[in-house]
């Protein structure tokens, strides 16, 4: 695979998500702009470093985030209904759940033994629980979804055995039904009981589903045109610059920008997919795949929620939504990956049997 093609994938996003911030909400494209430079010069340094040397970092930097939600518990803001921000210096607000799934996957991938061994996988798991919490706690059941399915699909990969694959299944299904009755707030299960009658209360849990789902329709095939968005523009689209900007882009670019943008995430989920699995170590496998999943799960529940196929979360949109913490957490991880694409040894693949 060509080493250019991921910066490149990324440099296209960047572009798509700018010109659509520039026309939604302007006051907040130069401020996404700078994030964006940033995670470049970030992302060239980073993919400099290998792989082996992020490993030994991985609990040094897992700590350090692990104290960052703390203190966003302690000591953080909120903004809206989810997640909790740190200032920093009153010129930044940084989201530390953003940080999570690039910390554990690093540590995760670095601990060696077989999961079959009890004491490996409460490691495992001891590793995953403690950011879920302090995320969940925040709260913000959508990042903490995100971060479990993207830190757990590891466990799955490695060489745990069906029975203990099994356990663990059936402990999440309990831990979901727990969480229904006991953790989620009344606003999160709303959001999941309206998406199932959503014609019942179009001005209240359902409004944002329904605004959305007008602006991306209205877009048709070609779109309104730049700048020409209605639902957007008329601010009848709620969080049009991060949670609703695809609907946002659809109205404006219509199906065939949409697709688009669907088709470079697809071509950059492959990329990924392909660099993890000529990696040379199952390390570097399981990081890629941890990312994989990520992009995945995301997009596919943002755009879901966009066009009214799955309940409101609050997940962005990575890479197009403002934002500057998932922004510069994002670009870390692909520098990552970038990093062990260009340390791939000619003719060697990881072979999984």
């Amino acid at each position: 695979m060509k080493r250019w093609l991921l910066p490149a994938l990324l440099l296209l996003l960047t572009l798509i998500s700018l010109l659509t911030l520039r026309s939604v909400v302007p006051e907040l494209a130069t401020q996404q702009a700078l994030f964006f430079v940033i995670g470049f010069s970030a992302f060239f340094l980073i993919s400099k470093v290998k792989f082996r040397q992020f490993q030994n970092l991985a609990w040094p930097i897992y700590i350090i985030v692990t104290l960052l939600l703390v203190t966003s518990y302690l000591y953080g803001f909120f903004s809206g209904k989810t997640g909790r921000w740190i200032p920093i210096l009153g010129l930044y607000n940084l989201q530390p759940s953003q940080l999570a799934i690039p910390a554990t996957a690093l540590v995760l991938s670095s601990i060696k033994g077989s999961l079959n061994r009890v004491v490996n996988l409460l490691k495992y798991l001891a590793v995953i629980a403690l950011p879920a919490v302090l995320i969940l706690i925040e709260p913000d059941l959508g990042t903490t979804l995100v971060y479990l399915i993207s830190t757990g699909i590891i466990i799955f990969l490695s060489d745990i055995s069906w029975k203990k694959i099994i356990s663990l299944i059936s402990i999440a299904i309990i831990g979901a039904i727990f969480s229904w009755f006991f953790v989620l707030k009344p606003y999160q299960k709303q959001r999941i009981t309206s998406f199932a009658d959503s014609s019942q209360d179009t001005r209240g849990s359902s409004y944002n589903a329904r605004q959305s789902l007008i602006a991306a329709g209205s877009g048709q095939l070609f779109g309104r045109g730049l700048g020409q968005g209605v639902q957007s523009h008329l601010k009848f689209l709620p969080e049009r610059q991060t949670d609703f900007i695809f609907a946002s882009l659809a109205e404006e670019f219509g199906f065939v920008g949409s697709m688009t943008v669907v088709l470079i995430y697809l071509f950059l989920i492959i990329s990924i997919l392909q660099i993890g699995l000529k990696s040379g170590s199952k390390a570097e496998y399981y990081f890629c795949i941890s990312l994989v999943t990520m992009f995945t799960f995301q997009v596919g529940i943002n755009i879901g929620m966009n066009i009214g196929l799955v309940p409101i979360t609050g997940l962005t949109l990575p890479l197009l939504s403002y934002g500057g913490s998932s922004l510069l957490s994002l670009m870390a991880m692909l520098a990552i990956v970038q990093s062990i694409s260009n340390n791939l040894k000619p003719q060697k693949s990881l072979h999984l049997s």
